[in-house]
């Protein structure tokens, strides 16, 4: 028991796992890593533009789109932990903007999506689902493992939220691992949707 806890905190200080019994220099960045490892590296962006003037974001028919957290005027990055250690870039960055949260550490994470829409439809019964979608560093990208919700609405001008959250491994990417939300509906023609609130939010549990 006591060997493999070892090895476990092994493989959180450095991304990699080694056998017992090596030594080496303990580098500030595995200090860095070590210490998240108990505490949680953590970002998260956020959209309030139903305290304002939502604007309408299109789905066209048989895509998934990206969710624009700064339609509105009122996103934000609400708080992350990036930082550098050396020459190394470490922690998460919030970036509303870019309409992502960058995970630069190699760990375990818990993510969380939660959005209130309002449907600005020309057709009624749609099915929408939303997402948390990855890429290994600004690779393809993926929605593995199945982080989704979906909402049916029935009225072209219905309103619906989405809650969901699961747990993404980054240790197998190169430098980072990009998180995003995305979204997507059954109907034949596009469709918008008002996002009026919304919060994306991810922290290291491993």
């Amino acid at each position: 028991m006591a060997t493999e806890a070892l090895r476990k905190t092994r493989t959180v200080l450095t991304g990699t796992s080694f056998t017992d019994n090596t030594t080496g220099a303990i580098t500030a960045e595995m200090v860095r890593q070590y210490v998240e490892s108990a505490m949680g590296a953590y970002g998260c962006i956020n959209n309030a533009a139903g305290d304002g003037v939502p604007a309408n974001q299109a789905v066209t028919t048989g895509t998934t789109v990206t969710l624009d957290w700064s339609l509105g005027a009122l996103g934000s990055n609400v708080k992350d932990d990036t930082g550098t250690v050396g020459a190394v870039t470490v922690g998460t960055e919030a970036d509303f903007v870019n309409d992502q949260i960058r995970i630069y550490d190699k760990g375990i994470f818990v993510v969380n999506l939660a959005l209130s829409l309002k449907q600005e439809a020309a057709a009624v019964n749609i099915i929408w689902t939303s997402m948390i979608s990855t890429d290994n560093t600004g690779g393809a990208t993926t929605d593995l493992p199945a982080i989704k919700a979906v909402q049916y609405l029935g009225n072209a001008d219905d309103a619906g939220n989405f809650a969901v959250n699961g747990i993404i491994d980054t240790t197998a990417h190169t430098t980072y691992t990009d998180v995003y939300a995305r979204i997507k509906h059954d109907n034949a023609l596009s469709q918008n949707f008002k996002l009026h609130f919304g919060q994306l939010t991810v922290y290291r549990v491993g």
